[in-house]
């Protein structure tokens, strides 16, 4: 069954999202993107977890600052390793390739390391536009069907995508749906319909778009 979500909704949701959750979110601006994002992982950090954001069409230093504004503070979480902003050249294009393999290795050693100080579990996002800017869509998709609908590394993800950019590809539907075919739900805001601005939700087992 198709639920729909008010905002406040949505938030609450992504605070309580769960271990292996694989959430997509398509978004038309930056504000929304950070509020879904920024409570996501303020959520996971209040519980106790470690926090990490793979930053591509900003810049870490951007993200840094719209954090501290949000109301992270990020000297205090980075200093005792629960909260890191990651460039994505040192996560996904690693000199101008990328390596899923590498990647999901990446994922794991953080799991690892944040087990080892003790967090109760770990929550990451990633913008996902470098892919797009670097004519390695196919990759990409490849890398999420890796992961499908749940994750296999004891971790939850928000993988955060830019409507603009997906709308601009030629196969830019046939990619929607592998997208949501890759992932347990999806999150989107409905601007670039011209309407107002509210998100939506809907179960793997029943997608659809209005």
């Amino acid at each position: 069954m198709k639920r729909e979500l008010e905002k406040n909704e949505i938030l609450e949701f992504v605070k309580n999202m769960k271990i292996t959750d694989h959430v997509i979110l398509f978004y038309t601006n930056p504000e929304d993107k950070h509020d879904v994002l920024f409570t996501y992982l303020k959520a996971g950090i209040d519980k106790g977890e470690a926090v990490a954001y793979v930053a591509s069409q900003e810049s870490p230093e951007q993200i840094k600052q719209a954090m501290q504004e949000f109301g992270i503070n990020v000297e205090q979480y980075e200093k005792i390793g629960a909260l890191r902003v990651i460039d994505y050249i040192d996560f996904y294009i690693i000199d101008g390739e990328f390596n899923m393999k590498k990647t999901i290795r990446l994922w794991k050693k953080l799991l690892d390391e944040t087990a080892a100080k003790g967090f109760k579990g770990l929550r990451v996002t990633g913008e996902t536009a470098c892919f797009f800017e670097n004519g390695m869509v196919k990759k990409l998709i490849e890398y999420e069907r890796a992961f499908h609908k749940s994750l296999e590394i004891p971790m939850m993800a928000i993988c955060a995508y830019d409507s603009n950019l997906l709308l601009a590809e030629e196969r830019g539907v046939e990619l929607l749906l592998d997208l949501l075919n890759a992932h347990s739900e999806f999150i989107y805001d409905t601007n670039s319909y011209g309407t107002s601005l509210h998100f939506s939700s809907i179960p793997s087992n029943n997608r659809r778009i209005n």
